[in-house]
Parts: C-alpha cells; structure tokens; sequence
C-alpha cells in the first residue's frame, strides 16, 4: 500500500467546524483562483453511519491566494487512492489520478470524493460547468482542456477512455451524471474479491468398528508398526490385529511396508480428521 502522501491530512468528523485554518502556498500557476472550499474527501466505513472527512492541509491558498494544480492533483490523487486501500478497494490508482486531472476543467470549484463499498466504489463530484455531452466525453480526441490546463494533464481527450477501459478490464462501471444544481457527479465501481472458502472436510461415508478406529489410532501413533504390537496394545490376538490391518489397508487408509509394518496414508490422516 501507498504510504500516505507527504502533504500533511486530518480526519475529522463532519461538522460546521471541520474547516479550520490552513498554511498557505505560493501561488505557483494563475489557473486556479483562490480556494475558499478546498477539496474534501468523504469515508464511508460503516454502513447507516456518518463518514468521516479527510481534510488536506496546506490545499487552501488564503484570501487572495492560489494553489499549483500540480500540487493538488498529486495530494488529491494519492490521499484519496491511499484512503480507498485502507478499506480494502480494487480501484487502480491510475483512475484517481484521471478523475481528479478532470476536475481541472471545473478549477476545482466545490470538490467531495465519497468512498463507499469498502473502496469499491468512488464518487467525485464539483460544482463546475459539468459536461453537457456525456456520451462524447467517453470518446477519444474529445476534451475541453485549454493551453493552461494541458500543462497540467494531456488535454488529448483520453483521461474518461482510459478510466472505462481499466474498470472494463476489472468488472466494473462508469457513469457520469449532472450534479444538483450544477457541476457533474462522476461514479466509478468495481465488484469486491470473491473470497473462496476453503472446501469442508468431507466426512466418510462409512464409520469404523471402535476396534478398528483404535488401530488406526493407534498407527499414527507407532508407524511403522505390525500386528503383533497392535495385539500388545489392544489386548487382541494377533491374528485379529491382522485382519483390522487388512481391512484397513483395503479401504486405503494404512499402506503395508516391505517388512510387514504399516503406517497411515494421507487418506487415512484425512479420515481420522473428519471423525475426530
């Protein structure tokens, strides 16, 4: 997993006072006006419950200020991908960085990332001018980046192409739709690891005479070992040991060594683990 990117995070939980004050950066591009509502990302953790919200240090440039939209793309990006990890999402961190090198185009105006599905499913929503033609902003060659914004991303209109292709490629979805009011409200899902349980031990179909079961018991115990110490242990005639030896040899679970002895198969460990 990623380590946390260096810029400094808080996790709060949400309240009216969660925006507290913030370092400022030098302004490093024009792109971006001030950022009096800096980016927010939301944790979704547990279901029916609030989330909690990351807040990204040193991402508000002050009054009057501006932020390097190299800068945020990269803190937004990694924070976000890092957080989605955390809960176990499948999300590449490419897709990250595609979504958020499109909020460029709406200067970052009014931005929340919501994780939810134990990371498998993000949203990423701005209050920008949104996309009024959804289906041709899946296409190649279709962007709206201008010369500033393409120094900050390719600007060639791939970033959506390469995002559906990925979650193609991993089972999942994209879908962009119209936000509240304005803006755009773009989802991203994929389908969590199946986790395979480990097959049940099989029970055998037939049980052993307690005699028998005692015998080989009694082999794992000893292994390599013959009728006549069987005999010793159990209180039984030798030729008895021998008979259970045969039987048990015949339904697989003991094997007969050159000299006579017997130790225990895997199918009979197996055994013995079923019933025991």
């Amino acid at each position: 997993m990623l380590a946390p990117h260096p810029m400094n995070t808080r996790r709060t939980e949400p309240s009216a006072s969660s925006a507290t004050s913030r370092a400022n950066l030098r302004p490093a591009s024009p792109l971006l006006a001030a950022v009096s509502d800096p980016p927010r990302i939301a944790v979704y953790r547990e279901p029916q419950a609030p989330p909690s919200v990351v807040s990204l240090d040193d991402l508000d440039g002050g009054p009057g200020g501006t932020v390097d939209p190299g800068v945020l793309i990269e803190a937004l990006s990694t924070q976000a991908y890092v957080l989605a990890r955390e809960q176990g999402g499948r999300i590449p961190q490419t897709v990250f960085r595609e979504l958020v090198e499109n909020l460029i185009h709406a200067s970052f105006s009014g931005v929340v990332i919501t994780i939810l599905d134990g990371g498998n499913t993000v949203r990423v929503s701005d209050r920008g001018p949104g996309i009024p033609d959804k289906q041709a902003a899946l296409r190649p060659g279709f962007t709206s980046a201008d010369g500033l914004a393409k120094r900050y991303i390719r600007g060639v209109g791939s970033g959506f192409t390469v995002v559906k292709d990925i979650l193609d490629g991993l089972g999942g979805s994209l879908e962009i739709e119209d936000n509240l009011g304005q803006g755009t409200v773009i989802t991203v899902r994929v389908p969590p690891l199946r986790e395979t349980p480990l097959a049940p031990a099989v029970r055998p179909a037939y049980n052993l005479p307690e005699r028998q079961l005692k015998t080989l018991l009694l082999t794992v115990e000893l292994a390599p070992v013959g009728p006549t110490r069987i005999a010793q242990e159990l209180g039984v005639s030798a030729s008895t040991a021998y008979r259970d030896f045969v039987f048990l040899e015949q339904a697989g679970l003991v094997v007969s060594e050159p000299s006579g002895h017997r130790s225990v198969t895997e199918a009979g460990l197996a055994f013995l683990s079923a019933v025991l």
